[in-house]
């Protein structure tokens, strides 16, 4: 079956907005054995989206839309699909029912804005939103048949379950098996990954593929046609085998932290210069963390590393803020104050200022402090400053991970 996705809107097309849309739906039919043949992206120009949506009739079976369903003067989609198919739009008196409704219930007056939303391609089939106002709708446009959905992420996933997977199957027909399998490794670029699993990456099927993330490097396997799951667990063992400790144990570092903390029953606070409590923010982004990560503190400034942590005034003259010496004093001060069984450090030049010969911008300083002693790592990163705060961050949370990960 031919599939194709289309993200609409100026901010995706001018790279203000980053599209997760369209590689989310790619990923979610790649599951259900259907691979996308190709992806659009089109601003917010009714004549442009008439035209993409048109051209997509006549080469694919299932396409699925996102964003410009809202009620704003620039949400386009369903005059645009209306035009390719040669259709009118009508207003459906359940949506208009179902906007009104949700409006009273919230206690906001309804705008004559708000009721675009009721307004659809003749023809068209309403889809419900569970979360969200915007409904969406799917309609036939030349051989394919055009999924329309909210550009929300939430609401887009939410309708593609409920909606748009259940018809992408029947559409499929019986007999289609797909597998999809990711890992998330950590430890070693990608050129590095590469080398260990190039051959496998070389295989037309099962297909794999990496990408690259601020370090996280995230392998996928997929496999479709008869026996694809088997297929794909054995190429993902293969994968795990080759890889070793790189694999996470998660989907994320902070899941895995999250994890590794769990299992041992530790609990870890951080003491951040350079990310600016980046580290913390991350591993607040997982439910059920206040069990562990009691939590930390932004020494930025030299005052406050002596003042929080007990970093000696005389040590940070002598050796710099940016050192190994004053990472490990700050590491063994968030523990000694937070009363944690692990504490993490970083302190560094994520530039563009700052930086020397002897220090330049990228280096960072890392040190971990626990029951078994205090290590320090160096690292030099790209001199980039979000490049520097991301990459050091998630540096600091794998030595968290291995370290308690270890015997």
């Amino acid at each position: 079956m031919r599939f194709e996705t289309i993200s609409t809107g100026d901010e995706i097309v001018r790279g203000r907005s980053r599209d997760t849309n369209g590689p989310w739906l790619a990923r979610r039919a790649a599951e259900e054995g259907v691979l996308r043949r190709r992806h659009t992206d089109v601003g917010d120009d009714p004549e442009a989206l008439a035209d993409a949506f048109a051209a997509a009739g006549t080469r694919a079976d299932f396409v699925v839309v996102t964003g410009g369903l809202g009620p704003t003067e620039d949400d386009h989609t369903r005059v645009a699909a209306a035009k390719a198919a040669g259709v009118g739009l009508v207003s459906d008196a359940d949506l208009e029912a179902t906007i009104f409704e949700r409006y009273r219930a919230r206690g906001v007056p309804v705008r004559e804005s708000s009721l675009r939303q009721a307004l659809l391609p003749a023809g068209a089939h309403p889809l419900g939103n569970p979360v969200g106002t915007a409904p969406g709708f799917s309609l036939p446009v030349g051989r394919a048949l055009l999924y329309c959905l909210p550009g929300v992420p939430h609401e887009m996933e939410a309708m593609y379950e409920s909606h748009v997977r259940p018809a992408l199957v029947e559409r499929r027909g019986p007999g289609v098996e797909g597998a999809y399998r990711s890992l998330a490794t950590f430890g070693r670029p990608e050129a590095a990954v590469n080398d260990l699993i190039g051959d496998l990456m070389r295989a037309k099927e099962p297909s794999v593929g990496v990408t690259a993330d601020f370090g996280i490097i995230r392998v996928t396997v997929q496999a479709t046609g008869s026996g694809a799951a088997a297929r794909a667990e054995a190429t993902e063992a293969e994968v795990r085998q080759r890889l070793g400790d790189l694999v996470l144990p998660a989907r994320t570092l902070e899941e895995a932290v999250a994890l590794e903390l769990g299992r041992r029953g530790l609990t870890l606070a951080t003491a951040e210069s350079c990310t600016g409590g980046l580290v913390g923010a991350l591993l607040t982004r997982v439910p059920g963390i206040s069990a562990h990560y009691v939590g930390g503190g932004v020494t930025y400034s030299d005052r406050l590393k002596t003042d929080l942590l007990g970093v000696p005034g005389a040590l940070i003259e002598a050796k710099g803020a940016v050192s190994e010496e004053v990472a490990r004093a700050m590491a063994e001060g968030a523990r000694r104050r937070f009363e944690v069984d692990l504490a993490v450090a970083l302190t560094g030049v994520a530039g563009p200022g700052g930086g020397s010969p002897v220090k330049p911008v990228g280096l960072v300083w890392i040190a971990l402090a626990g029951p078994r002693g205090t290590e320090a790592v160096e690292r030099r990163f790209l001199p980039d400053r979000e490049f520097v705060r991301r990459l050091a961050a998630h540096t600091a949370l794998d030595l968290v991970r291995l370290r308690v990960g270890s015997p």
